[in-house]
């Protein structure tokens, strides 16, 4: 929609820089002549060039001086077309589609924005309303394009440009031609066009029927303008390398990767087909393009390993990020085993650019079907109640994912909802974990007003200490193996459950497992992938090294043995799924939260149960440091994210504050007493 801009544009020879458009608004009060962008009487100039519209019977004619003023006011207003009936809000707003002209069209005696190859050619608008559209089957196609940079300018501070008209004409009626190439008698939805920009109310109905604008239509078009169609030839799999990482990058470079608003209309749409920036209808859908995409890029991970790759996308100035918001996109769609949570969701848009964070909220709201009571665009306008609602909403849903939210820098705490983080920013920072695979066992979380989820207690936090998992295998064997000996004494089996907690194996994270195996119970033993009688031998004599009075002097030995359990444990192994080891994986994690949030937040944590009063050490994600013997760690059971194995998802609750989480925390003990953990009001 008009708030929903983009960065640059194609055309260059048309482009109006935004200062200009704003140096040029502040002239016009201070002086009555504003050049090119002044509103011309069409009885002053008689030969000022004209744009045509025809309208039911009626021609339609404005100057071009005054075009933006025409089309983004009541310039192409008229009665519903099939049922003759008006727009008023209950009826909801003008769907407004383009249609060509029939018939013998004698070309404009002055040609200026109508020029070839475009001139020949007369618009017919078409206003409807949705439901008599649905009811006449009336078939049109929206079309989902990024803003260019100065039409959004233009449109924002509501000024007249001839090169900004150039733009908003051409683009959609260069998108009709291409569509009716293909499809003859074609009609389009372009919000260009479509929407009266400057009408605030109508504008604001319409951006609140976008789901059902797209999702209605049988196909949608996506307008990628800055990508040439010869990236989308040949087969994709049987490219050379650089061939490959060439189109690749040549395609989610595309700055209608940047925007927001594109997001949710490429989720409600049905088949989605692309154009390109020469205009061109490609023979390949978006979604088929998308799954050969990413099962090229998965070829080439497996030869060529992740870092490489993402090395050489990087090197085309762009990010893999924009090719996992497009799977993730496809999933959302397609995939209902996939499970549509708000983090996710925010994971999806919050890589996006937009505005105005109003229309970030109302885009989130929209994928989760949020309906409250109250009207969406008057409760937009306090962005913590829209946000506390919205979280309200998928809690009730049993999506857990606003309990995870990870607190934005500089974010203070509100009294109203200490449990609510991420109210004050638009960013995928929130949320990390990505798809939700399996919904917790118990999915009620509200309780008489409460936010009451039912957890099952892991335990006491007795010690936590941020650690970056740096340096050679056997300083970190040792870092590790010296706190599981202090917490589980000689035990080789506690050892390798705590090893697995810490470094978990690639396949069992659950973007990488089969749906089959999501579904069921974690039921592996760690302890069978390892020589437990060999990792003994090696505990019994590394134990009475740490003994504070041979600590120096064992220091060398106790390396060698901490060198001798990471080859038994096969940290230092390829995955299955990468070329990182479990240790680099895990190196790698923690360099991208401090990278990422610009503090440390990975760390190992002693934790002690309260039944059993088994110590055990625990990988953990914090975001604030936890009150030692108080804090307290919860497993959510159940619940399985992307990045999380089965039965290792929970929190770390200081009082009532969430201050952490908890990834692949599986259970050190057989305790799995349930309990009410109250974190805060769910009104107010």
């Amino acid at each position: 929609m008009s708030e929903d801009i983009a960065d640059g544009s194609n055309e260059a020879d048309a482009m109006l820089n935004a200062t200009d458009l704003k140096r040029k608004r502040q002239s016009s009060v201070d002086t009555p002549d504003r050049g090119q962008d002044r509103i011309i009487p069409r009885h002053v100039y008689p030969c000022e060039p004209v744009v045509s519209f025809h309208i039911g019977k009626e021609l339609r004619q404005t100057p071009q001086s005054s075009f933006l003023s025409y089309i983004w006011g009541s310039g192409l207003d008229s009665d519903c077309t099939l049922c003759g009936g008006p727009f008023h809000a209950d009826s909801g707003p003008p769907i407004r589609t383009i249609g060509l002209e029939q018939g013998d069209i004698s070309r404009p005696s002055v040609i200026d924005i109508t020029q070839e190859p475009v001139s020949p050619w007369r618009l017919r608008i078409f206003n409807r309303h949705l439901i008599c559209i649905k009811a006449n089957g009336v078939s049109y196609v929206p079309i989902s394009h990024a803003w260019h940079e100065n039409v959004a300018t233009a449109q924002d501070l509501h000024l007249e440009s001839i090169d900004v008209s150039k733009l908003v004409y051409q683009t959609p009626v260069k998108t009709l031609l291409a569509l009716v190439s293909k499809f003859p008698d074609s009609e389009i939805w372009h919000d260009y066009l479509s929407v009266p920009q400057w009408c605030a109310d109508v504008q604001g109905q319409l951006l609140l029927a976008i789901p059902e604008i797209y999702n209605h239509a049988e196909r949608t078009v996506i307008h990628l303008d800055d990508v040439s169609a010869i990236h989308f030839s040949g087969q994709i799999n049987n490219l050379s390398y650089d061939k490959f990482i060439n189109n690749f990058a040549s395609t989610i470079r595309s700055r209608w990767f940047d925007r927001m608003w594109v997001t949710l209309e490429y989720i409600q749409s049905n088949d989605v087909l692309i154009l390109t920036e020469d205009y061109t209808i490609c023979d390949t859908n978006a979604r088929d393009l998308c799954h050969d995409l990413d099962t090229a890029h998965s070829k080439w991970v497996r030869k060529r390993g992740n870092s490489d790759v993402t090395q050489d996308i990087w090197k085309q100035n762009t990010t893999l990020k924009r090719m996992v918001s497009w799977t993730d996109m496809e999933s959302w769609k397609n995939e209902h085993d996939k499970h549509q949570t708000l983090g996710w969701a925010i994971g999806i848009l919050g890589h996006r650019q937009c505005r105005y964070t109003r229309d970030y909220l109302l885009a989130l709201g929209k994928m989760l079907n949020f309906q409250p009571e109250q009207d969406l665009l008057v409760l937009v306008e306090n962005p913590f109640q829209y946000f506390f609602s919205l979280s309200i909403h998928a809690l009730e849903r049993g999506d857990y994912t606003p309990l995870f939210f990870i607190t934005p820098l500089g974010e203070q705490s509100d009294y109203r909802a200490p449990w609510l983080r991420g109210y004050s920013t638009v960013s995928w920072k929130l949320w990390d974990m990505g798809r939700c695979h399996r919904k917790a066992t118990n999915q009620k979380i509200i309780r008489n007003g409460k936010i009451q989820p039912r957890l099952e207690t892991v335990g006491i936090i007795e010690w936590f200490e941020h650690y970056n998992f740096c340096g050679d295998a056997e300083s970190v064997m040792d870092y590790i193996a010296s706190k599981t000996v202090r917490a589980n004494g000689r035990d080789a089996k506690s050892l390798c459950e705590a090893v697995d907690r810490i470094f978990p194996q690639d396949e069992r994270k659950a973007i990488n497992m089969e749906s089959k195996d999501v579904g069921q119970e974690d039921a592996s033993d760690s302890t069978q992938r390892y020589n437990l009688a060999k990792l003994q031998l090696f505990l019994e004599e590394y134990g009475p090294l740490l003994d504070t009075r041979v600590e120096q002097v064992g220091a060398s030995r106790r390396l060698e043995l901490a060198k001798k359990m990471s080859t038994a444990l096969k940290l230092s192994n390829k995955g299955k799924y990468a070329r990182e080891s479990r240790l680099e994986a895990a190196a790698g994690e923690a360099e991208w939260f401090l990278r990422e949030y610009e503090r440390a937040m990975e760390g190992i944590g002693r934790v002690s149960c309260k039944i059993c009063g088994r110590r055990s050490i625990f990988r953990l994600t914090m975001w604030e440091e936890p009150t030692l013997d108080l804090a307290q760690v919860y497993r959510i059971p159940g619940l399985l994210y992307d990045d999380t194995i089965p039965e290792g998802v929970g929190i770390v609750v200081d009082g009532k504050r969430i201050i952490g989480k908890m990834m692949y925390g599986t259970p050190a003990c057989g305790c799995s007493r349930l309990e009410l953990v109250e974190l805060g009001l769910a009104k107010f």
